[in-house]
Protein backbone atom coordinates (compact mmCIF):
# COMPACT_ATOMS: atom_id res chain seq x y z
CA UNK A 1 0.00 0.00 0.00
CA UNK A 2 0.96 3.53 -0.94
CA UNK A 3 1.29 6.15 2.04
CA UNK A 4 2.14 9.55 1.87
CA UNK A 5 3.09 11.86 4.52
CA UNK A 6 2.20 15.59 3.96
CA UNK A 7 4.01 17.84 5.63
CA UNK A 8 6.74 14.99 5.58
CA UNK A 9 9.43 17.01 7.67
CA UNK A 10 7.55 18.14 10.43
CA UNK A 11 7.90 16.09 14.35
CA UNK A 12 5.09 14.26 13.45
CA UNK A 13 6.28 13.16 10.00
CA UNK A 14 9.25 12.14 11.12
CA UNK A 15 8.17 10.21 13.29
CA UNK A 16 5.61 8.70 10.93
CA UNK A 17 8.59 7.54 8.96
CA UNK A 18 10.26 6.43 12.04
CA UNK A 19 7.50 4.16 12.37
CA UNK A 20 6.72 2.82 8.84
CA UNK A 21 9.66 2.35 7.35
CA UNK A 22 10.29 -1.00 8.14
CA UNK A 23 6.23 -2.15 7.34
CA UNK A 24 5.93 -4.86 4.73
CA UNK A 25 2.43 -3.52 4.04
CA UNK A 26 3.97 0.39 3.22
CA UNK A 27 5.32 1.62 0.21
CA UNK A 28 6.35 4.98 2.31
CA UNK A 29 6.34 8.66 0.27
CA UNK A 30 6.49 12.62 1.98
CA UNK A 31 6.03 15.68 0.49
CA UNK A 32 6.65 19.31 1.87
CA UNK A 33 5.72 22.98 0.99
CA UNK A 34 9.39 24.00 2.21
CA UNK A 35 13.19 22.22 2.46
CA UNK A 36 13.11 20.58 5.11
CA UNK A 37 14.47 17.22 6.74
CA UNK A 38 11.80 15.41 4.99
CA UNK A 39 14.07 15.47 1.69
CA UNK A 40 16.50 13.25 3.98
CA UNK A 41 13.88 11.20 6.34
CA UNK A 42 11.96 9.84 2.92
CA UNK A 43 13.58 7.63 0.30
CA UNK A 44 10.26 8.82 -2.32
CA UNK A 45 10.06 12.60 -1.78
CA UNK A 46 8.75 15.66 -3.49
CA UNK A 47 8.12 19.26 -2.87
CA UNK A 48 4.62 20.52 -3.13
CA UNK A 49 3.04 24.74 -2.42
CA UNK A 50 1.44 25.54 0.33
CA UNK A 51 -1.97 25.02 1.01
CA UNK A 52 -2.56 28.30 0.65
CA UNK A 53 -1.49 28.60 -2.39
CA UNK A 54 -3.77 28.61 -5.87
CA UNK A 55 -1.87 26.04 -7.08
CA UNK A 56 -1.32 23.41 -4.51
CA UNK A 57 -5.07 21.59 -5.37
CA UNK A 58 -3.54 20.60 -9.03
CA UNK A 59 -0.27 19.84 -7.92
CA UNK A 60 -1.27 17.47 -5.28
CA UNK A 61 -3.97 15.96 -7.43
CA UNK A 62 -0.86 14.89 -9.50
CA UNK A 63 1.11 13.76 -7.54
CA UNK A 64 -0.98 11.57 -5.27
CA UNK A 65 -2.16 9.93 -9.11
CA UNK A 66 2.03 10.21 -9.99
CA UNK A 67 2.26 7.61 -6.96
CA UNK A 68 -0.74 6.07 -6.76
CA UNK A 69 -1.14 7.00 -3.47
CA UNK A 70 -3.79 5.07 -1.10
CA UNK A 71 -3.64 6.76 2.08
CA UNK A 72 -2.56 9.96 3.27
CA UNK A 73 -1.36 11.19 6.88
CA UNK A 74 -1.51 14.88 7.51
CA UNK A 75 1.01 15.84 9.99
CA UNK A 76 0.05 20.00 10.90
CA UNK A 77 -3.76 20.51 12.17
CA UNK A 78 -3.82 23.44 9.22
CA UNK A 79 -3.29 20.72 6.56
CA UNK A 80 -5.86 18.33 8.72
CA UNK A 81 -8.68 20.71 8.11
CA UNK A 82 -7.92 21.80 4.30
CA UNK A 83 -7.83 18.27 3.28
CA UNK A 84 -10.57 16.63 5.16
CA UNK A 85 -13.04 18.11 3.00
CA UNK A 86 -11.23 17.46 -0.06
CA UNK A 87 -9.81 14.39 0.58
CA UNK A 88 -13.01 11.94 -1.46
CA UNK A 89 -12.29 14.81 -4.23
CA UNK A 90 -8.77 13.80 -4.50
CA UNK A 91 -9.73 9.86 -4.35
CA UNK A 92 -7.19 9.55 -1.01
CA UNK A 93 -8.49 8.01 2.44
CA UNK A 94 -7.28 10.66 4.70
CA UNK A 95 -6.20 9.09 8.10
CA UNK A 96 -8.86 10.41 10.57
CA UNK A 97 -10.64 12.72 7.97
CA UNK A 98 -13.86 13.82 9.30
CA UNK A 99 -14.37 16.87 7.65
CA UNK A 100 -16.39 17.49 10.48
CA UNK A 101 -14.44 16.32 13.63
CA UNK A 102 -11.34 18.34 11.70
CA UNK A 103 -13.10 21.36 11.74
CA UNK A 104 -13.78 21.28 15.37
CA UNK A 105 -10.70 20.14 16.52
CA UNK A 106 -8.92 22.87 14.55
CA UNK A 107 -10.99 25.24 17.02
CA UNK A 108 -10.93 25.85 20.53
CA UNK A 109 -13.76 27.06 20.38
CA UNK A 110 -15.87 24.51 19.12
CA UNK A 111 -14.93 21.65 20.64
CA UNK A 112 -15.28 24.01 24.18
CA UNK A 113 -18.89 24.12 22.96
CA UNK A 114 -19.54 20.98 21.63
CA UNK A 115 -18.41 19.55 25.42
CA UNK A 116 -19.72 22.62 27.53
CA UNK A 117 -22.29 20.56 29.27
CA UNK A 118 -19.28 18.28 30.86
CA UNK A 119 -17.16 19.22 33.99
CA UNK A 120 -13.97 18.99 32.72
CA UNK A 121 -14.19 22.17 29.93
CA UNK A 122 -12.39 24.87 31.39
CA UNK A 123 -14.30 28.10 32.07
CA UNK A 124 -14.33 30.78 30.02
CA UNK A 125 -15.05 34.64 29.72
CA UNK A 126 -16.16 36.96 27.47
CA UNK A 127 -14.45 39.70 28.96
CA UNK A 128 -12.42 41.16 31.60
CA UNK A 129 -15.62 42.01 33.67
CA UNK A 130 -16.34 38.40 33.33
CA UNK A 131 -13.43 37.04 34.83
CA UNK A 132 -14.09 35.11 38.24
CA UNK A 133 -10.22 34.84 39.63
CA UNK A 134 -7.26 35.75 38.22
CA UNK A 135 -4.72 35.25 36.57
CA UNK A 136 -6.10 33.99 33.43
CA UNK A 137 -5.26 32.16 30.30
CA UNK A 138 -5.23 33.81 27.03
CA UNK A 139 -4.39 30.97 23.74
CA UNK A 140 -5.39 31.87 20.21
CA UNK A 141 -8.41 29.48 19.24
CA UNK A 142 -6.37 27.92 16.45
CA UNK A 143 -2.92 27.71 18.24
CA UNK A 144 -1.29 24.34 18.98
CA UNK A 145 1.09 23.13 21.92
CA UNK A 146 0.50 25.73 23.76
CA UNK A 147 1.96 27.92 21.17
CA UNK A 148 0.85 31.72 21.68
CA UNK A 149 -0.59 30.90 25.16
CA UNK A 150 -0.25 34.07 28.02
CA UNK A 151 -0.66 33.92 31.25
CA UNK A 152 -2.00 37.73 32.23
CA UNK A 153 -2.26 38.99 35.89
CA UNK A 154 -4.95 41.47 35.69
CA UNK A 155 -7.58 43.37 33.80
CA UNK A 156 -5.00 46.18 32.59
CA UNK A 157 -2.67 43.53 31.30
CA UNK A 158 -5.77 41.50 29.47
CA UNK A 159 -6.20 44.85 27.49
CA UNK A 160 -3.02 44.67 26.30
CA UNK A 161 -2.95 41.09 25.56
CA UNK A 162 -5.79 41.22 23.58
CA UNK A 163 -4.70 43.05 20.74
CA UNK A 164 -1.61 41.03 20.48
CA UNK A 165 -3.34 37.55 20.26
CA UNK A 166 -5.03 36.07 16.97
CA UNK A 167 -8.90 35.05 17.62
CA UNK A 168 -8.16 35.38 21.44
CA UNK A 169 -10.27 33.06 23.91
CA UNK A 170 -9.62 34.25 27.73
CA UNK A 171 -9.83 30.82 29.94
CA UNK A 172 -9.51 30.17 33.69
CA UNK A 173 -5.87 29.56 34.75
CA UNK A 174 -4.75 25.94 35.05
CA UNK A 175 -1.93 25.58 37.10
CA UNK A 176 -1.39 21.82 37.66
CA UNK A 177 0.42 18.76 36.01
CA UNK A 178 -0.07 18.82 32.49
CA UNK A 179 -0.52 15.49 30.27
CA UNK A 180 -0.74 14.65 26.67
CA UNK A 181 -3.27 11.18 26.13
CA UNK A 182 -2.62 9.46 22.86
CA UNK A 183 -5.61 7.51 21.85
CA UNK A 184 -6.45 5.22 18.61
CA UNK A 185 -10.08 4.69 17.15
CA UNK A 186 -10.62 1.61 14.73
CA UNK A 187 -13.27 1.50 11.71
CA UNK A 188 -15.58 -0.20 14.12
CA UNK A 189 -15.38 2.90 16.07
CA UNK A 190 -13.74 1.07 19.22
CA UNK A 191 -11.45 2.86 21.30
CA UNK A 192 -8.59 0.74 21.19
CA UNK A 193 -5.87 2.81 23.12
CA UNK A 194 -5.67 5.84 25.63
CA UNK A 195 -1.96 6.18 26.62
CA UNK A 196 -1.48 9.27 28.75
CA UNK A 197 2.08 10.37 28.85
CA UNK A 198 3.83 13.24 30.66
CA UNK A 199 4.89 17.15 29.24
CA UNK A 200 8.34 16.86 31.45
CA UNK A 201 10.62 18.95 28.98
CA UNK A 202 8.56 21.51 26.77
CA UNK A 203 10.40 22.38 23.81
CA UNK A 204 8.39 24.75 20.80
CA UNK A 205 5.02 23.04 22.20
CA UNK A 206 7.10 19.59 21.73
CA UNK A 207 7.83 17.10 25.08
CA UNK A 208 11.21 16.38 24.43
CA UNK A 209 11.10 14.04 28.11
CA UNK A 210 7.91 12.23 28.41
CA UNK A 211 7.04 9.03 30.30
CA UNK A 212 3.56 6.50 30.52
CA UNK A 213 1.17 7.53 33.42
CA UNK A 214 -2.27 5.86 34.73
CA UNK A 215 -5.36 6.58 32.90
CA UNK A 216 -7.58 7.66 35.70
CA UNK A 217 -11.42 7.66 35.47
CA UNK A 218 -11.47 11.56 34.38
CA UNK A 219 -8.89 10.92 31.22
CA UNK A 220 -10.92 7.77 30.47
CA UNK A 221 -14.17 9.51 30.64
CA UNK A 222 -12.89 12.40 28.16
CA UNK A 223 -11.42 9.87 25.86
CA UNK A 224 -14.56 7.94 25.80
CA UNK A 225 -17.10 11.17 25.26
CA UNK A 226 -14.75 12.95 22.55
CA UNK A 227 -14.61 9.06 20.62
CA UNK A 228 -18.78 9.41 21.21
CA UNK A 229 -19.78 12.84 20.02
CA UNK A 230 -17.47 12.81 17.19
CA UNK A 231 -16.21 10.75 14.38
CA UNK A 232 -12.85 9.26 14.53
CA UNK A 233 -11.19 6.07 12.80
CA UNK A 234 -6.89 6.27 13.60
CA UNK A 235 -4.73 7.97 16.36
CA UNK A 236 -5.73 11.24 17.78
CA UNK A 237 -4.63 12.94 21.01
CA UNK A 238 -5.75 15.13 23.71
CA UNK A 239 -3.92 17.66 25.97
CA UNK A 240 -4.92 18.18 30.05
CA UNK A 241 -3.96 20.12 32.66
CA UNK A 242 -4.92 20.17 36.47
CA UNK A 243 -7.08 22.68 37.85
CA UNK A 244 -6.92 24.47 41.21
CA UNK A 245 -8.42 21.44 43.31
CA UNK A 246 -6.95 18.98 41.08
CA UNK A 247 -9.32 18.33 38.24
CA UNK A 248 -8.34 17.51 35.01
CA UNK A 249 -9.79 19.84 32.24
CA UNK A 250 -9.11 19.61 28.43
CA UNK A 251 -6.56 22.02 26.82
CA UNK A 252 -7.03 20.99 22.81
CA UNK A 253 -8.23 18.30 20.54
CA UNK A 254 -6.10 16.80 17.62
CA UNK A 255 -7.78 14.16 15.26
CA UNK A 256 -3.49 14.00 13.85
CA UNK A 257 -1.28 11.73 15.39
CA UNK A 258 0.85 13.27 18.13
CA UNK A 259 4.35 14.83 17.95
CA UNK A 260 4.91 12.42 20.94
CA UNK A 261 3.44 9.28 20.06
CA UNK A 262 7.15 8.02 20.11
CA UNK A 263 6.16 7.08 23.94
CA UNK A 264 3.17 4.67 22.55
CA UNK A 265 5.48 3.09 19.79
CA UNK A 266 8.07 2.65 22.60
CA UNK A 267 5.53 0.69 24.41
CA UNK A 268 4.62 -1.35 21.84
CA UNK A 269 1.70 0.71 20.33
CA UNK A 270 2.55 1.81 16.98
CA UNK A 271 -0.16 4.02 15.74
CA UNK A 272 0.86 5.19 12.36
CA UNK A 273 1.32 1.33 11.38
CA UNK A 274 -2.44 0.55 13.34
CA UNK A 275 -3.70 3.29 11.11
CA UNK A 276 -1.94 1.46 7.92
CA UNK A 277 -3.80 -2.16 9.31
CA UNK A 278 -7.11 -0.64 10.03
CA UNK A 279 -7.20 1.18 6.89
CA UNK A 280 -7.12 -2.52 5.56
CA UNK A 281 -10.30 -3.21 7.52
CA UNK A 282 -8.28 -5.78 10.19
CA UNK A 283 -9.40 -6.29 13.49
CA UNK A 284 -6.50 -5.05 15.92
CA UNK A 285 -5.19 -6.46 19.14
CA UNK A 286 -2.64 -4.10 21.20
CA UNK A 287 0.32 -5.55 23.07
CA UNK A 288 1.90 -3.01 25.42
CA UNK A 289 4.71 -3.05 27.19
CA UNK A 290 4.22 -1.95 30.54
CA UNK A 291 7.75 -1.68 32.30
CA UNK A 292 9.04 1.32 29.72
CA UNK A 293 9.60 4.43 32.04
CA UNK A 294 10.96 7.28 30.22
CA UNK A 295 11.56 8.62 26.48
CA UNK A 296 14.29 11.06 25.55
CA UNK A 297 14.28 13.40 22.58
CA UNK A 298 16.97 15.30 20.71
CA UNK A 299 17.17 17.13 17.95
CA UNK A 300 19.17 15.58 15.03
CA UNK A 301 21.93 16.25 12.99
CA UNK A 302 22.42 14.67 9.37
CA UNK A 303 25.09 16.13 7.03
CA UNK A 304 24.62 16.00 3.41
CA UNK A 305 28.01 14.93 1.40
CA UNK A 306 28.05 16.79 -1.92
CA UNK A 307 30.55 14.54 -3.81
CA UNK A 308 29.80 11.16 -5.57
CA UNK A 309 32.15 8.10 -4.25
CA UNK A 310 31.99 4.34 -4.69
CA UNK A 311 34.46 3.04 -1.73
CA UNK A 312 34.76 3.85 2.23
CA UNK A 313 38.29 3.45 3.23
CA UNK A 314 38.25 2.60 7.04
CA UNK A 315 40.88 2.73 9.97
CA UNK A 316 40.68 -0.19 12.65
CA UNK A 317 41.89 0.65 15.45
CA UNK A 318 39.78 3.48 17.52
CA UNK A 319 37.71 3.90 14.47
CA UNK A 320 35.95 0.18 13.57
CA UNK A 321 37.24 -0.89 16.97
CA UNK A 322 37.12 0.81 20.31
CA UNK A 323 38.48 -0.85 23.42
CA UNK A 324 38.51 -4.17 21.45
CA UNK A 325 34.60 -3.57 20.72
CA UNK A 326 33.13 -2.62 17.49
CA UNK A 327 32.32 1.17 17.22
CA UNK A 328 28.42 1.46 17.31
CA UNK A 329 28.48 4.37 15.25
CA UNK A 330 31.22 3.06 12.98
CA UNK A 331 29.16 -0.23 12.14
CA UNK A 332 25.73 1.61 11.96
CA UNK A 333 27.84 3.72 8.68
CA UNK A 334 29.14 1.12 7.55
CA UNK A 335 25.53 -1.16 7.17
CA UNK A 336 24.00 2.00 6.04
CA UNK A 337 26.96 2.53 3.06
CA UNK A 338 26.62 -1.37 2.24
CA UNK A 339 22.97 -0.68 2.02
CA UNK A 340 23.74 2.66 -0.53
CA UNK A 341 25.88 -0.53 -2.59
CA UNK A 342 29.09 1.22 -1.35
CA UNK A 343 32.44 -0.66 -1.17
CA UNK A 344 34.32 -0.96 2.35
CA UNK A 345 38.26 -1.35 2.33
CA UNK A 346 39.81 -1.85 5.88
CA UNK A 347 43.11 0.33 5.87
CA UNK A 348 45.40 -1.19 9.17
CA UNK A 349 48.27 -1.24 11.05
CA UNK A 350 47.07 -3.31 13.71
CA UNK A 351 50.11 -4.83 15.22
CA UNK A 352 48.19 -8.50 16.59
CA UNK A 353 46.21 -11.07 14.84
CA UNK A 354 43.89 -8.95 12.48
CA UNK A 355 41.47 -11.46 11.95
CA UNK A 356 41.41 -12.58 16.06
CA UNK A 357 40.76 -9.34 16.68
CA UNK A 358 37.98 -8.85 14.26
CA UNK A 359 36.10 -12.10 15.71
CA UNK A 360 36.35 -10.72 19.11
CA UNK A 361 34.72 -7.55 18.45
CA UNK A 362 31.94 -9.53 16.17
CA UNK A 363 32.73 -7.42 12.63
CA UNK A 364 32.53 -10.07 9.89
CA UNK A 365 35.12 -10.33 7.30
CA UNK A 366 32.57 -10.18 4.54
CA UNK A 367 31.61 -7.06 5.02
CA UNK A 368 34.82 -5.84 3.57
CA UNK A 369 35.40 -6.06 -0.61
CA UNK A 370 39.19 -5.76 1.03
CA UNK A 371 41.43 -5.88 3.69
CA UNK A 372 44.86 -3.94 4.06
CA UNK A 373 46.80 -5.00 6.55
CA UNK A 374 50.11 -2.14 6.03
CA UNK A 375 53.83 -2.74 7.43
CA UNK A 376 54.88 -0.12 10.18
CA UNK A 377 55.43 3.01 8.45
CA UNK A 378 53.70 2.21 4.91
CA UNK A 379 51.69 5.35 3.94
CA UNK A 380 47.65 4.29 3.83
CA UNK A 381 47.28 6.87 0.98
CA UNK A 382 49.31 4.25 -1.09
CA UNK A 383 46.54 2.38 -1.10
CA UNK A 384 43.89 5.04 -1.22
CA UNK A 385 41.83 5.31 -4.85
CA UNK A 386 39.43 8.18 -5.90
CA UNK A 387 36.22 8.91 -5.75
CA UNK A 388 36.47 7.47 -2.19
CA UNK A 389 35.72 8.55 1.18
CA UNK A 390 38.56 8.17 4.63
CA UNK A 391 37.65 7.52 7.98
CA UNK A 392 40.56 7.63 10.56
CA UNK A 393 41.01 8.88 13.47
CA UNK A 394 44.72 10.08 13.09
CA UNK A 395 45.17 13.57 11.70
CA UNK A 396 48.03 12.78 10.04
CA UNK A 397 47.00 9.96 7.90
CA UNK A 398 43.73 12.12 7.27
CA UNK A 399 46.12 15.23 6.25
CA UNK A 400 47.75 12.76 4.09
CA UNK A 401 44.99 11.49 2.22
CA UNK A 402 43.87 14.92 1.49
CA UNK A 403 46.43 16.15 0.05
CA UNK A 404 47.31 13.26 -2.26
CA UNK A 405 44.29 12.75 -3.39
CA UNK A 406 41.96 15.62 -2.46
CA UNK A 407 38.95 13.41 -1.53
CA UNK A 408 36.82 13.84 2.01
CA UNK A 409 38.32 12.87 5.19
CA UNK A 410 36.83 12.70 8.33
CA UNK A 411 37.15 11.49 12.04
CA UNK A 412 35.30 9.39 14.04
CA UNK A 413 33.01 12.04 15.34
CA UNK A 414 31.37 12.49 12.11
CA UNK A 415 30.55 9.36 11.62
CA UNK A 416 26.88 9.88 13.01
CA UNK A 417 26.53 12.72 10.97
CA UNK A 418 26.86 11.12 6.97
CA UNK A 419 24.53 9.18 5.48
Amino acid sequence: MRVLVFPSGTEVGLEIARALEHSLHVELHGASSRVDYGVQAYARHAQLPNIADAAFDECFAQLLAQWGIDLVFATHDSVQDYLAPRAEGFGVHLVNGSPQTARIARRKSLTYELLDDMPWVPRRYANAAAVEAWPVVVKPDQGQGGQGVTLVADADELAVVLTRVQQPLICEYLPGEELTVDCFTSHRGQLLHVGARSRERVVGGIAMRSGPRPTDTQLNDIATTLNARLALRGPWFFQVRRDRQGDWKLLEFSSRLSTGSVVARSLGVNLPLLAVQDYLGRDLLLLPETRLRLVERRLENKAVLDYDFDTCYLDLDDTLVCAGRANPQAMRLAYRLLQLEKRLVLLTRHPGDLQATLEAAHIPLTMFERIIHLREGEPKSDHVHAPAIFIDNHFPERLDVSRRHGIPVFDVDAMDLLF
